[in-house]
């Protein structure tokens, strides 16, 4: 509210005393604020330990995978025919792989000079067969089948009916049906050339085609026909490990050693080397980053809850229960014993000590030789074995207890947001009191002012009145 200027009648600043008296009045509201900034304070310090605790759950959870203890290594030689990769668990050892041919799909061209549609344009329907099947008694050589029976499977001929008039919509509506084969248009200079691409690899995916379009193919027909030709045929893989002759569908190979996929690329004349190895670097990069996940939990706990005794200042949390209780008990958590997962029952038993500042130390030696040794199962101590958990789940499950949303943490702040919304409260109410009490400080010395100057009237005008009396004597 705006103050009155001076007063007009008696001079009295009357716009100076009452911002007095209101500075006077408006002292509680200075409490206030400082009562509701150490309210946020306390807002924001167990917003930084929910963060803290929560990043450390993260990594418990990452740790709570078997399979980063057992994962496995592929390392594949100098100019190999493949590439490799190693599931968990996979066997371990050395191989020698040769590949003497790639899976390939079958490609077969429209001859240049073939007429598919009636010469004189008329639109009727058409039909083009696809059948699949497979070569027999044939010999790969240089990548053909030769000699070869085409068998076809029953039930697997598709009918395209075709009504359009030029090569592109035949193109498009081979490639619009579910034919099991794919289409495109080469162009040689002077003609356009379909080529009919199966979909997927192996001997047992070549195709006959037919019908009345105007194109026809057998698979037993290295050379074609008058109006298709063979671009490549059909074939499996054929590819050796350790010298046994190998046969399969597709370039990527899975069942062949356990736990390894194999994805051949291209023929060789000579071996490979193939080294499947334990794999230990995911399991101790996730066991650094949990340690460094707590070290940071402590870290962010001591300096909420420290108090500086030679500058005499407390931290926002010193002397705070919930904060203490939680440091209590993640390092309970963390430090425990757990029984049932062979000979690893607590964390010092794989070089991780608790230092005096309440941090966690690595002994990286005793660590690696742990995680080499596979007479001590680390990982079922950190992911748990059967029923039993393991210390990540410990952790884990533990640390719910403060972050779930009915959990202590929630608890506490939605305590502190109450607290801080109710100061909202007074300190609105408070306002609209001071602006009571300054519309009555104004409006009393508003009255004094009038009274005052009233006062000086009628003061003025006794001294003129008096000064006009004739002066005895005179």
């Amino acid at each position: 509210m705006a103050l009155t200027a001076s007063g007009l009648g008696s001079g009295l600043d009357i716009s100076g005393m009452v911002s007095q008296l209101m500075a006077v009045e408006r002292q509680p509201l200075a409490a206030l604020a400082k009562k509701e900034a150490s309210f946020q304070s306390r807002l924001s310090a167990f917003g930084q330990i929910k963060s803290s605790l929560a990043a450390l759950q993260t990594a418990a959870k990452a740790l709570n995978d078997a399979t980063k203890f057992s994962a496995t290594k592929a390392t594949v030689g100098a100019d190999a025919g493949f590439t490799a990769t190693s599931a968990a668990g996979a066997t371990t050892g050395n191989y020698s792989v040769l590949v003497g041919s790639l899976a390939a799909t079958q490609r077969v061209a429209s001859n240049a000079t073939v007429q598919f549609v009636p010469a004189d344009g008329s639109v009727t329907p058409q039909t083009l067969d696809i059948r699949f099947g497979k070569m027999i008694n044939g010999a790969f050589v240089a990548g053909e089948t030769v000699n070869g029976t085409f068998t076809a499977g029953a039930g697997t001929t598709k009918t395209l009916s075709f009504t359009g008039k030029t090569i592109e919509e035949l193109r498009d509506a081979i490639n619009a049906a579910d034919l099991g084969v794919s289409a495109n248009l080469v162009n040689n200079g002077t003609a356009k050339q379909l080529v009919i691409t199966g979909k997927n690899t192996g001997a047992d995916q070549a195709f006959s085609i037919g019908g009345s379009v105007g194109l026809s193919y057998d698979p037993a027909t290295p050379a074609g026909s008058p109006t298709t030709t063979r671009i490549q045929s059909s074939q499996d893989a054929a590819f050796t490990v350790d010298g046994l002759a190998i046969t399969r569908s597709s370039n990527t190979i899975s069942d062949v050693i356990s736990g390894v996929t194999l994805t051949l690329t291209k023929p060789t004349t000579t071996a490979a080397s193939l080294a499947v190895a334990t794999d230990k670097s995911g399991a101790r990069s996730a066991i650094d980053a949990f340690v460094k996940a707590y070290n940071d939990t402590q870290t962010t706990l001591r300096n909420l809850t420290n108090y500086n005794a030679e500058k005499k200042a407390a931290s926002a949390l010193t002397g705070d229960s919930t904060a203490r209780s939680v440091q209590s008990q993640v390092r309970s958590m963390t430090g425990g014993t757990l029984a049932g997962l062979g000979n690893i029952s607590r964390l010092s038993d794989i070089g991780i000590t608790f230092q005096t500042d309440g941090k966690l130390a690595v002994d990286s030696a005793k660590l690696d030789a742990a995680l080499q040794d596979p007479t001590r199962n680390v990982g079922a101590f950190f992911s748990g074995a059967g029923s039993v958990k393991g210390l990540a789940a410990t952790i884990s499950d533990g640390l719910d207890n403060f972050l779930a949303s009915d959990g202590l943490l929630a608890g506490r702040t939605d305590g502190i947001n109450a607290s801080i919304k109710s100061i909202g409260k007074q300190r609105e109410a408070f306002e609209a009191r001071l602006e009571g009490i300054q519309k009555r400080y104004t409006a009393q010395f508003t009255a004094l002012d009038s009274m005052v100057a009233s006062m000086t009237q009628t003061s003025n005008y006794l001294t003129q009145q008096l000064a006009n009396l004739p002066k005895i004597g005179a």
